[in-house]
């Protein structure tokens, strides 16, 4: 019989590629920030955007520090090479984001809806991102470490590649969700909503196998 196929090696995050020193960045005001033109290596701190409504966003090579999209309406958004320091998304709805190589530091993130995201080279860290919807999004590559995601959506998400590390994924939702060679080994998966078909690939430890197999009903003699 043909030996099964051995299974690739994980792909790694990209950090962002942003210079060491805020300094080194454009500051700009809050109107900039939210116009159509495309921006390039800009600095906003301090900004209150909270319920507005943004048509279109895209950024590169950038630092946010301590903005607040709490309750924004983002219709479009195009990000590569940002961060995202201890700003707040909580219940912002970001429509179709690309994102690339883009880092959420200590954000409130509470119900924030990005859904069909293509996410690649994300992290998500120290955030609180309870409640928040992936669905039907791709997050290649993407990393979360730190943080609370329980009750997260991600039905139907493609999460090839990611890596969960001191997570809290308690009654997060993956159905239908792809976890190709996804490392679930640092996350708390108590009460996860998960289909047989969507574990396929999953990197897990010997005790989330064993609740895994609970979950979907299996007898394990």
């Amino acid at each position: 019989m043909p030996r099964p196929a051995p299974a690739s090696k994980p792909v790694k995050r990209e950090p962002a590629d942003l210079p060491p020193d805020s300094i080194d960045l454009t500051a700009i005001t809050s109107e900039a920030l939210i116009g159509d033109a495309p921006l390039d290596g800009v600095f906003a701190e301090n900004f209150d955007l909270a319920g507005r409504n943004i048509r279109s966003f895209r950024l590169t090579n950038s630092l946010l520090d301590r903005v607040s999209f709490a309750g924004a309406v983002v219709q479009s958004a195009r990000l590569r090479d940002v961060r995202f320091l201890r700003c707040d998304l909580s219940n912002a709805t970001l429509r179709g984001l690309e994102a690339n190589r883009v880092e959420f530091i200590e954000c409130r993130m509470t119900g924030m809806k990005s859904i069909e995201c293509r996410w690649t080279s994300v992290l998500i860290e120290n955030c609180d991102a309870g409640f928040a919807q992936f669905t039907d999004g791709t997050l290649h590559t993407c990393e979360f470490k730190e943080s609370r995601l329980s009750e997260a959506d991600f039905r139907g998400c493609d999460l090839e590649d990611a890596v969960f590390s001191q997570v809290s994924l308690e009654r997060a939702d993956l159905g239908g969700a792809k976890l190709r060679n996804a490392d679930l080994r640092g996350a708390g998966i108590d009460g996860i909503v998960v289909h047989a078909e969507d574990v396929r690939g999953a990197i897990v430890t010997a005790a989330q196998a064993l609740d895994l197999a609970r979950l979907l009903g299996l007898v394990i003699r």
